[in-house]
């Protein structure tokens, strides 16, 4: 016997989100704030590379994340200099520069992080140098 099925569809409004997945070196320190409502979240930024034919260019994405494991995750055992793989939720948002000129900001939300090389130490790289 054949049965068919009927797909059901929501009539409401279902808030349009981009992703991103992105690997990178965090290029920042990790600062820890906390939202005008209570909730902590920490804020920092991290270069991509990418190559053409001629030059090495450096693309930058402000970061922030509001996971209360992954924060704990990241400012017990990363920091500047750690290469991770990022997916993240992402924001366009527009602002008022101080001189009264209107912009634009990217910003990724965070949803995981995985770890692809840990920072060195400071004594690691104090050695070395």
């Amino acid at each position: 016997m054949l049965r068919q099925s009927v797909r059901a569809f929501s009539t409401t409004a279902v808030p349009r989100m981009a992703r991103m997945s992105l690997i990178g070196t965090i290029g920042s320190d990790l600062e820890k704030r906390t939202t005008s409502t209570g909730k902590e979240f920490i804020k920092y930024s991290v270069a991509v590379n990418s190559k053409n034919k001629t030059d090495q260019i450096t693309s930058w994405f402000n970061v922030a994340c509001f996971i209360p494991p992954q924060i704990n995750f990241m400012t017990t055992y990363l920091g500047k200099g750690a290469k991770v793989y990022l997916d993240a939720d992402v924001s366009n948002t527009s602002y008022e520069k101080t001189d009264g000129s209107k912009s634009t900001s990217l910003m990724l939300f965070q949803t995981n992080v995985e770890v692809i090389r840990f920072p060195k130490k400071p004594e690691e790289s104090t050695e070395s140098a």
